[in-house]
């Protein structure tokens, strides 16, 4: 993006919605930005609020925390609607395309809780919150997170064929807890027992469930449209901090999952596969509309497919199972190493389709054998290499994918050459 916003022809600009109320947070921030030398080139919209530096030197009454809460949530929300607002006048006058970046949409859920809860003291619960204690969704939640997401757009030609392109940044309830090995389901499943109060023609579906081995968890209930026995007050809250996060799954346009579990255990970046998905390009019109380049998709075939296969084989199976599944095992770690990038590193497309096609063609197994692994020295080294050197017999192959985000059968086939042209060397 950066790249682009310094081409004088480029169009493109950042937009960063900054919504944190904290001082320190912000001063963060934006010495990062000029340390990576991007600060110029991002427009940054801020909170005004400073609640990091108050209530220093007392303690604040519980209704002076509320308060304190609702408006710095009500700020957040202001700050990402005039950062979108923003973007939307850079799209419609330019025709140019706006990235925004809105870095915390928590503080969107938090404001919905604040308003909530002074509804309940006014309306009673049983009013205000009873679908949702229920499991049934909140048609005023998903409107109220609509009224953001749905600013993402591509402008017709009338109004200058430009667009707005938004990424949410969130983090899921309870991800503090799992990091410190709590597992922390999303989820409670629930024993048939709990059904006991229910009439007779539920129980009997629940009967039928339970012989069919499919788990009492309240999605599948919601799926069929069984209702949900009464639970603890845990397992609400739970359910309840979770929800938000399933309508903003529901009306985005895929999600990218970054697992702390993963970012710990070394994988970089730390992106789970299994919930990584997009929905764009899914159906009829996938020519004209799709989430990858062409180049990347005639690379990667079933990766994702293949890939999840072998994280499943790690997470679930015995040692001995693995042993049986090695093959699949060393294809994960394969695409791990041809993935894998430390933090700040920027790859071309061109490196990318170079790194998946020799860990698809299995020219990565003998590096592994040596114990070149994703995020050691000796893997990166062999990826630095192997880039470099088709990149030089290569060169018009790579020009192609630059220019073009595409790869032509030809292309392919000089690039598989020169991979393993690289290997036979003794690399």
């Amino acid at each position: 993006v950066i790249e682009n916003n310094r081409n004088d022809d480029s169009k493109m600009r950042c937009f960063y919605g900054l919504t944190s109320g904290d001082g320190k947070v912000r001063s963060n921030l934006l010495d990062q930005l000029k340390e990576a030398g991007i600060q110029e080139d991002i427009v940054t919209i801020l909170s005004t609020r400073n609640h990091g530096e108050e209530g220093e030197g007392g303690t604040a009454s519980s209704a002076t925390i509320s308060t304190e809460k609702a408006m710095t949530s009500a700020e957040a929300v202001a700050v990402a609607a005039t950062t979108c607002s923003i973007a939307e006048h850079h799209a419609l006058t330019t025709g140019g395309d706006s990235i925004v970046f809105i870095d915390d949409l928590n503080l969107h859920k938090s404001l919905w809780d604040v308003t909530t809860q002074y509804l309940v003291q006014v309306y009673g619960e049983d009013a205000v919150v009873t679908a949702d204690l229920q499991g049934s969704g909140s048609s005023e939640m998903r409107g109220y997170f609509s009224g953001l997401i749905q600013r993402s757009a591509r402008f017709n030609l009338k109004k200058g064929g430009g667009s707005v392109t938004l990424i949410l940044l969130s983090t899921l309830p309870g991800d503090e807890d799992q990091a410190d090995g709590n597992n922390g389901e999303e989820e409670p499943t629930f024993d048939p027992s709990d059904f006991e109060n229910m009439p007779e023609k539920i129980k009997a579906r629940i009967s039928m469930l339970v012989k069919a081995k499919v788990p009492l968890t309240p999605t599948n209930l919601k799926k069929i449209q069984i209702p949900l026995p009464s639970t603890s007050d845990a397992e609400n809250a739970k359910r309840l901090a979770l929800q938000h996060v399933e309508d903003l799954i529901s009306m985005s346009d895929g999600q990218i999952w970054l697992d702390d579990a993963l970012a710990k255990a070394g994988r970089s970046p730390p992106l789970d596969p299994s919930r990584s998905i997009t929905r764009v390009g899914v159906g009829a019109d996938t020519v004209s509309c799709r989430a990858d380049a062409p180049a990347l998709r005639s690379v990667v075939g079933s990766l994702r497919f293949e890939f999840q296969q072998a994280m499943d084989v790690m997470d679930t199976a015995t040692a001995s199972a693995i042993v049986g599944n090695q093959k699949q095992v060393q294809r994960r770690d394969a695409f791990l190493l041809a993935m894998h990038q430390e933090s700040n590193e920027r790859r071309k497309l061109s490196h990318e389709c170079i790194a998946l096609l020799a860990a698809s063609r299995g020219h990565l197994d003998a590096v592994l054998a040596e114990g070149g692994l994703a995020g050691t020295d000796q893997g990166k080294e062999a990826i630095d290499g192997l880039i470099e050197f088709v990149e030089s017999n290569a060169s018009g192959v790579v020009t192609e994918i630059e220019s073009t985000l595409d790869l032509s059968d030809d292309g392919k086939s000089q690039l598989e050459d020169a991979i393993a042209s690289y290997f036979s060397k003794g690399n």
